[in-house]
């Protein structure tokens, strides 16, 4: 079915398509045929390169924090460690799209590769072969050309169940990389889901490779191989995009979600201990109010993402965003949509001293954060990790919206009380979506939410009396903890 499929693509290159992956872990799909010469590449798919975020970390660092800089105030709160959990690296292999461009960035055609090898632990590599026909290598090998250049695009998870992301349509020759990021395909934002029905327990959304809850990620790398070495190539012995020997470079994705940690180390010295938990005041429940309902599985490539040279879309070293992609499509959900009168215990109205009535904030839909177990094991003072999963969330936006109440994101910490005497006393801090320094709130909110990061807040302290909270803030790389800026981790 395949090698029919590529002959009727190479025939009809006008056509719009939507495709689908043909991946297979046991064995290679179908050839596309024999009409001209046969290469084989092998590259390398990575959903963490410490090397790569190393460097994106660095040149992040020089930015004018009165600019939106991400450089944390902290120093050891990205430490060395395993980078993700298996669920967040996890790559479904049948919901996988490979395309191939040629030096002007055009589509030529999807490619259907075989994966020969993976991290089967933490889900941090695959290994790709391809084997392809394909005039445009053909030409080039016929011109003996030394420097013969092509993308590769690998989109990944965007059928996941819960997300509902879609393909984008093509045509080959016509269709660029930059036509396919311009197109901003959107996937929902995952919100939970209820189990046994109506009344069941609400579980907040986590990543599940069992269960196909799957964060999309996108990736791209442009790579250069000569004449010489795709007349070599066999199955055997492919060409190897990857190999660090020969300077190779690896496709890197960019997961298209960012993540949100709240950590609870209050009152908390050295390791945590969790029969002490009882003692002290600790955390039960964390909501985030205010987020958008969908995001887009790629980075838009003309607002200044991913980017490391002008007018390319490259993994080469530093490419992460620098700005967050915003579909058209999605809608903000308002942390506060409005006000009512606070009633006590039997519906009556309650009045301020001075007769007026005393109000209470009417919120908008919440984001349920869960407990997180691999993030805690991370953790060197095992301190519990409360985790929620968001698409790019952008202030820029939010701000020119005609909105009466509050706009911008803030979190909602809910507090056991060690000191209740028995009564169910838990009281509720509100913590703005910001940057923190010294423990102290700066501005009125982040600027933006960016993809492959980790924001993460750690409460220290809390004065339940003067209705605060003690809270450090850092930035991270999800893929790399080796510097004060960490990415989805």
């Amino acid at each position: 079915m395949t090698r029919f499929y590529n002959k009727f693509l190479a025939a009809a290159s006008a056509m719009m398509l939507t495709l689908t992956g043909c991946v297979n872990e046991d064995s290679p799909c179908p050839g596309d045929g024999d009409e001209a010469t046969k290469v084989t590449l092998q590259f390398t798919v990575m959903t963490y390169n410490p090397a790569a975020s190393r460097e994106a970390q660095q040149s992040r660092a020089t930015v004018d924090p009165e600019q939106g800089s991400l450089l944390s105030r902290a120093d050891d709160d990205c430490s060395d460690g395993p980078q993700g959990s298996p669920a967040e690296n996890y790559i479904n292999t049948a919901d996988c799209q490979f395309l191939l461009f040629d030096a002007d960035r055009k589509l030529l055609r999807p490619i259907f590769p075989e994966i020969t090898g993976k991290d089967d632990v933490q889900y941090t590599y695959y290994t790709i072969k391809a084997s392809i026909t394909e005039p445009y290598f053909d030409e080039a090998v016929k011109a003996d050309r030394d420097q013969i250049d092509f993308y590769i695009m690998v989109i990944a998870n965007s059928h996941s169940t819960g997300l509902d992301g879609q393909y984008p349509g093509f045509t080959p020759g016509v269709t660029t990389i930059d036509d396919i990021a311009a197109q901003r395909v959107t996937f929902n934002q995952p919100v939970g889901y209820y189990l046994g029905g109506p009344g069941g327990e609400y579980r907040p959304w986590t990543p599940s490779i069992d269960e196909n809850r799957l964060i999309p990620m996108a990736g791209l790398q442009k790579f250069t191989v000569s004449a010489t070495q795709l007349k070599e190539s066999t199955y055997d012995v492919p060409v190897y995009l990857s190999d660090e020997n020969a300077n190779g470079k690896t496709i890197d994705m960019l997961r298209a979600m960012a993540k949100i940690e709240v950590i609870d180390r209050i009152d908390v010295t050295g390791t945590f201990d969790p029969a002490s938990n009882a003692n002290r005041f600790h955390v039960d429940k964390v909501e985030l109010f205010g987020w958008y309902n969908s995001g887009t599985i790629m980075p838009y490539i003309n607002n200044g993402n991913w980017s490391t040279a002008a007018g390319e879309w490259s993994m080469d070293s530093s490419g992460d965003v620098s700005l967050p992609t915003i579909s058209p499509k999605s809608g903000y959900n308002f942390p506060v949509t409005g006000a009512q009168q606070k009633t006590d215990n039997f519906g009556r109205p309650i009045y301020n001293d001075d007769g007026t009535p005393l109000m209470d904030d009417v919120k908008g839909p919440e984001i349920t954060f869960s407990e997180d177990d691999d993030a805690t094991a991370l953790r060197a003072d095992k301190c519990i990790v409360w985790s929620g999963y968001v698409v790019e969330y952008s202030k820029a936006l939010v701000g020119v919206m005609d909105h009466e109440y509050e706009r911008y994101p803030f979190i909602e910490v809910t507090v056991s009380n060690p000191n209740s005497g028995g009564m169910d006393d838990s009281p509720i801090f509100k913590m703005k979506l910001a940057d923190y320094s010294n423990g102290q709130v700066v501005g009125d909110g982040i600027d933006f939410l960016l993809r492959n990061h980790i924001y993460r807040y750690e409460i220290t302290g809390v004065n339940s009396e003067a209705n605060i909270i003690e809270v450090g803030y850092t930035v991270c790389d999800w893929d790399n903890r080796t510097v004060d800026i960490p990415t989805f981790n």
